[in-house]
This record gives structure tokens, sequence and C-alpha cells, in this order.
């Protein structure tokens, strides 16, 4: 299995888990007006963090079975899988930006904002993975 396909199932499992984990564990989750929220706020940075070592952990890996630590070479054919998958996750960013900025503001309060934009940071993710992970393993089609 290539070091990106490797790279990208386990940052979907680590992008299903640890989201949806904060996200059904401040379900219901009522706000607490204008004070700042430590509770939320640690469930939010604790979701990140562990993301963040499931990252770090998959490229250790990497870099190991590789026996080098230096960024392994990428072809022709995993530039185009990068770039296809880069620009189908830019556009879900992008409406979730444009839902986030200009339709929330209106109607939502800060927290509602801030699960929003995680939300759709980690569906752009999500849609980037699924397409390396079908790329590498149907091939690539235009």
């Amino acid at each position: 299995m290539p070091e990106q396909e490797r790279t990208a199932w386990v940052w979907l499992v680590s992008l299903l888990v640890f989201p949806t984990a904060y996200f059904v564990g401040t379900m219901g989750y009522a706000d607490l007006g204008n004070g700042f929220d430590l509770q939320r706020l640690s469930r939010l940075a604790l979701s990140l963090s562990l993301m963040a070592i499931a990252w770090i952990g998959v490229w250790i890996f990497n870099r190991k079975t590789a026996g080098q630590w230096q960024s392994a070479f990428s072809d022709e054919r995993d530039q185009q899988i990068e770039s296809k998958a880069t620009a189908a996750a830019y556009h879900v960013l992008l409406a979730g930006t444009i839902v986030v900025g200009f339709v929330m503001p209106f109607s939502a309060n800060k927290w509602e904002m801030v699960d929003a934009t995680f939300f759709f940071v980690v569906l752009a993710e999500i849609t980037h993975c699924v397409l390396v992970i079908h790329a590498y393993r149907r091939g690539i089609r235009d």
C-alpha cells in the first residue's frame, strides 16, 4: 500500500472518530451566553489534539517503513491524485466558508459558528481522503 493511501486511511478513520465524538458529546449542549466556555473549548482541543497525534503517528510510521527520514518521491500519478483530491476538497471548504461567513452570522451564536466551521473543515478533509483512497484503489478517472 502506498504511503499516501495509508496516510489517507489513518486520517479518514481519525476524522470519522474524533470529531464525531466531539459533536456527539456537545449535542444538546446549552450555550451559556457570552461567558467563556472552557469545558466546550477543552473538548474541541482534545479532539484536535488526538487528530494531530494520529497524523504524527502515521507520518513517523511511513518514514520508518520507508527506511529514511526524507519525504518519499512522488511520481506524476501521485501528484495528479493529490491535485484532483485537493481541488474537490477546496470546493467543499469554499461552500462551507460561504455558509459560515455569509449566512450564519445573521442567525447563529458563536459556538454554532465554531462547530459549523469545524464540521466543514472535517468534511473537506474527508472528501480529500475518500478521493485519494478511491484513486489508489480504482485508478484515476478523467
